[in-house]
């Protein structure tokens, strides 16, 4: 019974409040430009002029060949997971930690619609 009141815990959705305190917050990036202001400030202070020479990539990703264009937005971050999106209707669950691809999504558009830039 606990596992099951800790599993419906951990699954439950992002909240509006959740989003509007998103630029107070530190552990996820809820929305673009971090909270309803889209002012893009984060109240993280580790990075700053004496740190950020010292920061080293932790992994990278690959979206494609070289015609795919790679990422197309900012990404949300949520309990460990990031998603963004790519050209050609794609969109990416990754997890933050370890940079693995949890699941890709691609949805074709009907013929006949011509998409800006793809």
């Amino acid at each position: 019974m606990v596992m099951a009141a800790t599993a419906h815990v951990s699954a439950q959705g992002v909240t509006d409040a959740m989003i509007a305190d998103d630029a107070k917050t530190s552990d996820n990036v809820l929305s673009w430009g971090l909270g309803t202001q889209g002012q893009r400030h984060s109240p993280l202070t580790g990075i700053n002029e004496k740190t950020i020479s010292k920061l080293v990539p932790v992994w990278s990703m690959s979206f494609g060949g070289e015609k795919q264009r790679g990422q197309q937005s900012q990404p949300l971050v949520n309990n460990g997971k990031m998603f963004v999106t790519a050209s050609y209707s794609r969109i990416y669950a990754v997890d933050t930690k370890t940079g693995k691809k949890l699941w890709k999504y691609e949805h074709r558009l009907p013929e006949g619609i011509m998409p800006c830039c793809d």
